[in-house]
């Protein structure tokens, strides 16, 4: 199984997507985000993209062709507000011109089919504009006004603003039970703790991940409600304990949306979010239920293989559209960044009081202030000395982010219609902060005074955002990141053989940022031990793990049991022929022997078709997961137990009545406890004897 190892995420929908730069190899995840990390094998990457996604199905508009609106006019709010003061370094057409060398270069370098970017400065939309083709084949160009993007976990905003206007409302008290609000189901009691809608909006509810979010086909007639029931997934930290990017958890938050306001959540967000706005361009409707304007104003998603481009399949989850379906344009999210720098109010229409807003961007939780969180749904960084908030999204065939900047007065929004390659999504925002703000970057520097206490955070650690009780705990053996410390001073954190070196940040404790401003935070229990780490994206957090919980002992077993099992074959083929002093029961232990071999080799190439199986299993795929692959592994799991059980059964005979050799006992007896080794990381990994998503 030793390609199951690699990289998570450099995060939506997301991935996890990070509110700056993305999440660390690009997430929320968005990662849906959030996002998946550069290098990481095919496999994490699939599901990492997978379980970052966020989804919507949304109601049909008119989709005329429009031509570019003018500058919208200053607008009257019912409450006056004092917007930033802001003294641009660099002229907007100045601005335009950098973002299109960024644009083509990276068109250029990547195979971006279609790039689509909207930038806002001053409570005006500077541009929004799209480059490349809609529609390779029809050789249709892209607009920044009529073509759609689907946004991934970007969706995620508008179901916490929604939560918020409620909230102004009085409808919901951010701190109480969310069972107090929720009319058809209810989650079960644990830690002594209920779930809040804070802890939801941070995504800390303490839920496992779940990949059964991506089962329900868009057309089905399945309920929110009920899709929630099926697929509730366990509860596994204390609420507020660690940070996991749920799609699940965002979901249920659309849910009690619909149980408070007493609407879908499709209708609340038309009525009382797109259609104030004027986000005629905007919709939740999923692909196959967009009506004809709808869909004809689509971008096609592309994989790009061996420099060609072959049309994506498209995600589908169903009843869980509000974590991340939604598809937009350039110009419409201008407009929806435009609404928020305005603290809730845009074009003289005002959702949500200045202070509400206000409150919208402070975080529930103060225990990483230095780094990355999130701060009501919106991820919140601080990048060169001034605080981000945004959201970024990854579906099959589009990543997206969305950064806003207060103290600049500066939003930017970029999505593509291929996950080719996520450097441009990711590197946008940070490029635009750069060029406006047009001072020299001063990162982190290491401290060889730190050299002595960096020995304290080196160590293995597993990304919390992963399943616990189900057959998919299995693929977080690729999550594992290492600490080690580096000569000069700082830390390396490497993920999938790539590795990157962080500085300790003056005047903060426990955090360290890289050359680009990413900042990582480290937490300890009470009593001072480091136990975890949460990310520069805000959406993901690393729990420290022991020897037990390391998956490289997944490949060791597997090795291990591999080796002796080739052996025991190859003794079989010496003793062809050869007169061997042994008893008719030590020929049947033999016989017994040679099959345990084969059932490990069955069960190593089991592996390796579910590796390459998931490495190029469309999102289509997946309404029919279990995979073949996924069974195939888990009953060949199930035998090398039985074979490991008869293994030890066999001992005593194996050493008292066989009439073998002491060589030959003792590497049977090795490769019996080699076999018992596998089985019980198996057990631990869920391969055998847990159900699957």
């Amino acid at each position: 199984m030793a390609g199951l190892t690699g990289r998570r995420c450099l995060g939506g929908g997301s991935c996890a997507p990070s509110s700056t730069t993305g999440p660390k190899c690009l997430a929320p995840a968005h990662c849906l985000l959030p996002w998946p990390h550069q290098g990481r094998p095919t496999m994490r990457l699939f599901f990492a993209v997978l379980l970052m996604l966020a989804a919507m199905p949304c109601g049909h508009k008119a989709w005329a062709q429009t031509p570019p609106p003018p500058d919208p006019a200053p607008s009257t709010p019912v409450d006056e507000v004092e917007l930033p003061a802001f003294e641009p370094t660099r002229p907007q057409a100045v601005l335009e011109g950098f973002v299109d060398g960024v644009v083509a270069a990276h068109r250029r370098e990547h195979d971006a089919p279609a790039v689509t970017v909207s930038v806002v400065r001053n409570g005006k939309i500077v541009f929004a504009k799209a480059y490349g083709e809609k529609d390779v084949e029809a050789g249709e160009p892209a607009s920044g006004y009529d073509t759609l993007f689907r946004i991934g976990s970007v969706s995620k905003t508008f179901t916490w603003t929604a939560v918020m206007m409620l909230e102004e409302r009085g409808l919901i008290d951010l701190d109480a039970d969310v069972n107090t609000y929720l009319k058809d189901m209810t989650i079960p009691e644990a830690f002594g703790a209920p779930v809040t809608m804070n802890d939801l909006m941070a995504h800390r509810a303490g839920f496992e991940d779940t990949l059964k979010v991506f089962t329900y086909p868009d057309d089905g007639d399945i309920s929110l409600t009920d899709a929630l029931k099926e697929t509730m997934p366990k509860r596994v930290y204390p609420p507020g304990a660690r940070t996991s990017y749920s799609n699940w958890g965002s979901a249920l938050a659309a849910k009690i949306v619909e149980d408070v306001s007493g609407k879908s959540y499709r209708a609340f967000l038309e009525q009382d979010i797109l259609k104030p706005l004027a986000m005629t361009h905007t919709t939740i409707a999923a692909p196959s239920l967009m009506n004809e304007d709808e869909r004809a104003a689509l971008a096609t998603g592309y994989d790009v293989k061996a420099g060609a481009y072959e049309p994506a399949e498209l995600m589908q989850i169903g009843p869980f559209a509000p974590a991340g379906a939604m598809a937009s344009t350039a110009a419409d999210m201008a407009q929806w960044m435009l609404f928020h720098l305005g603290r809730g109010e845009h074009d003289g229409v005002r959702l949500m009081r200045p202070e509400t807003h206000e409150r919208m961007w402070v975080r529930a939780f103060d225990d990483r202030a230095s780094g990355a969180d999130l701060a009501h749904g919106f991820m919140s960084s601080v990048y060169r000395d001034v605080a981000t908030f945004g959201h970024g999204g990854a579906t099959t065939a589009f990543y997206t982010n969305m950064t806003l900047v207060p103290e600049l007065d500066l939003g930017v929004f970029v999505s593509q219609s291929t996950t080719n390659d996520r450097t441009l999504v990711s590197d946008l925002g940070p490029l635009v902060i750069d060029h406006v703000l047009d001072r020299p970057m001063t990162p982190a520097r290491d401290d060889p005074q730190f050299e002595e206490r960096a020995g304290a955070f080196a160590g293995n650690y597993l990304d919390n955002r992963r399943s616990f009780s189900l057959f998919e705990k299995l693929f977080a053996t690729s999550s594992k990141a290492t600490v080690t410390p580096a000569q000069g001073g700082g830390l390396t954190l490497i993920e999938g053989g790539e590795a990157e070196h962080y500085a300790p940040l003056p005047g903060a404790p426990d955090t360290f940022e890289n050359r680009k401003g990413e900042r990582i935070v480290f937490g300890r229990n009470e009593k001072g031990r480091v136990t975890h780490f949460s990310d520069g994206s805000g959406v993901h957090s690393y729990d420290r793990i022991g020897l037990s919980s390391n998956p490289d002992y997944l490949n060791l077993a597997l090795g291990a049991a591999l080796f002796f099992a080739a052996t025991t074959l190859l003794g079989a083929w010496r003793r062809q022929g050869r007169d061997v002093a042994q008893t008719k029961l030590g020929a049947l232990l033999g016989l017994g022997a040679m099959a345990a071999s084969i059932v490990t080799f069955v069960f190593a190439g089991a592996t390796l078709w579910l590796m390459a199986d998931l490495s190029s299993l469309g999102a289509a795929a997946l309404q029919s997961y279990p995979t073949a692959s996924v069974v195939s592994v888990r009953l060949a799991g199930l035998v090398v137990f039985a074979a490991a059980l008869a293994g030890l059964v066999s001992l005593w005979p194996a050493w008292a009545k066989a009439g073998w050799g002491v060589w030959r006992k003792l590497h049977h007896t090795v490769f019996a406890l080699a076999l018992a080794g596998l089985a019980s990381v198996l057990i631990f990994w869920n391969v055998i004897f847990a159900g699957t998503a």
